[in-house]
């Protein structure tokens, strides 16, 4: 997904049970989509904490945030729980949604061939979604996009903050 592209509606459920649609919350204001890969380390909890910083600043310019994991995020190794994030994170569980915005990718599981030896048919592949930031404004369009296809980076806050200025001035146009 590029910029200058309209972002794919989807329909998933938050950390509370509750169904969060995209197309909804565009009727109220801009979207910061955050397509994490949950693994479960210090460094998924320093993001969302980073994340929950930046929500004021994004809630002030007239924008939801909203985080997308296709593998379920569970903080409370590290002392913490989903309800503690101001910010819905969706369970993407097949990698449906990654998918169609060109997110996702196959891996080898750890253990085991690639093949089944009887079929030849693969097996032990998992699906993985490559981290991404997306910014959209209330008529569906992606305004800014980045994707981090090597998980080493996240998009600077201030490149967020900036596009969502122009977007809420745009708006006031």
């Amino acid at each position: 997904m590029r910029a200058g592209k309209k972002a794919a509606d989807f329909r998933l459920r938050d950390q509370h049970g509750r169904r969060v649609a995209l197309s909804e919350l565009l009727l109220r204001s801009a979207v910061v989509l955050r397509f994490c890969r949950n693994e479960n380390t210090a460094s998924c909890v320093r993001e969302f904490n980073s994340l929950s910083a930046l929500q004021g600043d994004m809630e002030r310019l007239g924008a939801a945030l909203v985080v997308i994991a296709v593998e379920p995020f569970d903080p409370r190794p590290l002392g913490k729980d989903t309800a503690s994030f101001p910010f819905p994170i969706l369970a993407d569980k097949n990698g449906d949604v990654a998918q169609s915005y060109g997110l996702t990718f196959q891996v080898s599981a750890p253990n085991g061939p690639d093949t089944d030896d009887a079929t030849g048919n693969p097996r032990g592949r998992e699906i993985r979604s490559a981290p991404a930031t997306y910014v959209v404004d209330q008529t569906g369009l992606v305004a800014l996009a980045f994707v981090d296809v090597e998980c080493r980076s996240l998009m600077d806050h201030g490149q967020i903050l900036t596009a969502l200025e122009c977007l809420a001035r745009r708006k006031q146009s």
